[in-house]
């Protein structure tokens, strides 16, 4: 391991990145979970399916048809999209694959609930996620100083190596 990867492990910059992308992809990962969240029939204990999925959005469909003028049909194509959506771009951005791009699809996700909800009489939710946005925003903006990611394992495998943004390198 070089110098420089050693160095650029310590920078408060990369700390930053990391800790919000966690927090990104938690709360991604833990959003479509609950869509997923039931009650097993057998046991009757809480358990997690995609088969859940339906009852949990039911509500949701249910007051956007309501209160919006979003025709039925596509409330129900994001009904069955979104929970799949939530885990797999959380995990992608917990695990830091392709991290700029989950990042994006995380910022996209999040605008596309914002919508939904702007359109609602009690609005309050949509600043909720403005503020999701903005930790976003943030995490693409430290995106360059990315560590303990996958997208960083990679780039040691091919050997690429983009230190060209680093201080060292403009040093």
């Amino acid at each position: 391991m070089s110098e420089k990867c050693c160095n650029r492990i310590f920078r408060g910059e990369a700390w930053a990145c990391f800790l919000l992308r966690m927090w990104i992809g938690m709360r991604l990962l833990f959003a479509g979970l609950t869509k997923w969240k039931g009650k097993n029939e057998e046991t009757g204990l809480a358990e997690f399916s995609p088969s859940h999925a339906p009852n949990a959005m039911e509500p949701i469909i249910t007051v956007m048809k309501e209160f919006t003028p979003i025709p039925e049909g596509m409330l129900g194509i994001y009904a069955k999209f979104l929970p799949w959506a939530l885990v797999i771009t959380g995990i992608w951005v917990i695990i830091g694959l392709f991290t700029r791009i989950s990042l994006i699809a995380a910022g996209a996700i999040i605008l596309s609930l914002s919508l939904g909800l702007m359109l609602l009489p009690d609005d309050i939710d949509a600043v909720r996620r403005g503020v999701e946005l903005l930790v976003i925003a943030l995490a693409l903006v430290t995106v360059k100083h990315n560590i303990l990611a996958v997208d960083n394992i990679v780039e040691m495998a091919i050997g690429k190596s983009d230190d060209k943004d680093s201080p060292e390198a403009k040093d």
